[in-house]
Formats: C-alpha cells, structure tokens, sequence
C-alpha cells in the first residue's frame, strides 16, 4: 500500500516530546511517499467497521498473528476476523517488509504516526483491496508503542482524528527514565543480528533479550513462544525509543478510549502501580479530557505483550467488546 505523507519532525531525533515544543527552526519537513506492508484479515459479508492494528517496538504484524500452527490460538486478527471485525495490521515505517529509510532520523513519532492516520484515511475514502470497503469506522488497536504511535495521532490531531475509538495495550503513562527493565537493553541492530541487518544505519536498534515482555511467572507463557519471539524480532530506531515520552502530553480527542494493561506487565506494572485500578483510571484519564468515554482494564496475571501468553485468548474477548461497544455494533 503507497501511503503519501507530509509531517514535522524535530531536528534533534533525541527530542523526547518529538518536536511538538519545539519552535520552527527546530523542525524539519518529512515530504514522502512510503510503501506499506499489511496482513489482512476480511470475512465476507463483513461490514462498516474496520480495526487498524498497530504492533509495539521491535515487533511486526506478526504480533497479531503469529504465523505459526503451533500459535493459531495467539491470532487477534484471526480471533476478531471469525467474529465479523475485519482489520488490517501494519508493518510500522522503517520495519519489517515496509519502506525502510536509509535514515533512521526520518522514523520518528511524528512520521510514523502520520502513516498510521493516512492509512486509517485511505479506510475510509476508498477501497484497500478491490471490492472491500470504503469504511464508516476504523477503530485503533495498538500494543505498547504502537499505543503510543494513537496516542500521538491523538495529540496531533484531536477532534480531528480519523479514528473513531482507541484500544492502547500495554501502554501507560511514561516520564522520562521510569521504563522498567528492558528499557536500557536496545543495541544497534548491526550488532544483535549482523545477518540480517548489518547494512543499517546504527540508529536502528532491537533487542536480544525479549524475557521483560512476558511475567515473572514462566509458567504463564510457553517457552517456545520466546523461541519464536527472538527468531522473528524486528527493528526500532534510537529516536522512536527516545519519545515515548510524548505519551505524557495531554490531548483533544473526542472518542472513546480503553487502555487495557496486564497486571504482570514488567515494563509498567512493577511495585503496587496497577493495583488500584481507580486510581490508575484517574492519573491517566487527566491526559483525555475531552474523551467520550474513558476506562483503565488490568488483565490479571497478563504480562506487557498481552497477545502472547496464556492468557492471551480470554483476553481476547475484552478486546473484541470494546471495538464493538466503540463501533456502536
């Protein structure tokens, strides 16, 4: 899918609010067409309403659809797919199969962010695949910095977002130096997997230990789906990592959002953070005033990638019944 976007960027790829307080001499303009890699998942007769799924860092599509019999029942696209949700799970701007810029700097928020908004657009103008769509809702889903790439559509674009309902897994609140243990464990890609990725620009990174993203409790998740995770690991950039920050910055957006985290979550669950679900609802609910509706879900013994323990097909359910209530189904 050719997505043509136009967008901001801060100079510095370091700017942790990603130039959204930067003044103009700051700032640089990103003016580029990009080719775009989806997994799609469509049912005939299916209907008005469509998901985009957007993955987390140094993940792929293959985060909502591990393609793997083995994994079949760790499928969300699959999942919502049999129950008459459509979507569509995009490989980010600079991973996997999509557009990979030579320059790491030109895969930041801002951009990527932009992809995700254009493509949501392109949902509802006009058919992705002949004879399927165009579409009256497209309802966000996003994993941890993928709920963050929402976030900060949400902040760009407010009232004005052409997402019709927000699901942000795995995504809380972050100021700068409280992510939890993987959060100093990135390296230049070249070194994790010189095979693959020894001709790229050192800012983009990924990680070889992938053990924080599930619980303590190793009997929650399957062993092999560790295997799988670091056999089919992908890249971020320096500066996607260093803005995650902008998550902090409150927002105009009119619709309805859910943030939906596991109580197991190693990056943003450790100490006593998510066990008051009320109070947790209430520090994250000041950054969307203007929301329609506002809810926090702790997923009990779920660990930050929510898709890929044992819990993940129960949960499952809790996703569906958001997009449904949000989509008016």
């Amino acid at each position: 899918m050719p997505v043509h976007i136009e967008a901001l960027l801060p100079t510095d790829p370091l700017d942790a609010l990603a130039g959204l307080q930067s003044n103009a001499s700051g700032l640089r303009r990103l003016d580029d067409t990009y080719n775009m890699i989806y997994l799609w998942c469509f049912l005939p007769p299916g209907g008005d309403v469509v998901q985009l799924l957007v993955h987390g860092f140094t993940y792929t599509n293959q985060y909502w659809s591990p393609p793997a019999e083995e994994f079949k029942n760790y499928s969300y696209a699959a999942f919502s797919c049999d129950r008459g949700i459509p979507s569509l799970a995009v490989d980010w701007l600079g991973v996997g199969l999509s557009s990979r810029p030579p320059n790491a700097s030109d895969v930041q928020y801002p951009s990527v962010s932009a992809v995700m908004s254009q493509i949501a657009r392109n949902l509802k103008s006009g058919p992705i695949i002949s004879g399927i769509g165009p579409f009256k809702k497209v309802i966000g889903v996003g994993h941890s910095a993928g709920s963050g790439l929402l976030n900060f559509g949400a902040i760009i674009e407010g009232s004005h977002s052409p997402f019709d309902g927000l699901v942000l897994t795995s995504a809380l609140i972050v100021e700068p130096g409280s992510l939890g243990p993987s959060s100093t464990s990135y390296s230049p890609a070249r070194d994790v997997d010189p095979v693959r990725w020894a001709t790229l620009d050192p800012a983009y990174v990924s990680n070889a230990n992938r053990t924080a993203f599930y619980p303590r409790d190793k009997t929650a998740f399957s062993p092999r789906m560790i295997v799988f995770d670091n056999f089919t690991k992908d890249v971020g950039t320096v500066s996607m990592f260093a803005q995650i920050p902008t998550t902090s910055l409150p927002n105009q957006y009119a619709g309805p959002v859910v943030k939906i985290v596991g109580s197991e979550d190693q990056l943003f669950c450790n100490g006593d953070t998510c066990n008051n679900v009320t109070a947790l609802t209430e520090a994250e609910q000041v950054l969307w005033p203007d929301a329609r509706s506002f809810d926090v879900v702790v997923a009990e013994g779920s660990g930050h990638d929510l898709n890929l323990d044992f819990h993940a097909m129960a949960l499952f359910n809790t996703f569906v019944a958001f997009v449904e209530k949000f989509a008016g189904l």
